[in-house]
């Protein structure tokens, strides 16, 4: 315990940084996966322009 304790008092802000950048990383995916799931049944129009 008394190593863990130690770590932490000497690499603390180097893993809350990169806790929160897996986290925000994590999160990013998620929203952009359930974006995703819900426009992906819609189909692709391809209009031609008439100049």
């Amino acid at each position: 315990m008394e190593k863990i304790k130690d770590f932490f008092r000497e690499k603390g802000r180097e893993t809350i940084l990169f806790t929160l950048v897996m986290l925000i990383s994590s999160l990013s995916f998620a929203l952009g996966y359930l974006y995703f799931q819900e426009f992906k049944n819609i189909p692709i129009v391809i209009e031609k322009c008439s100049e």
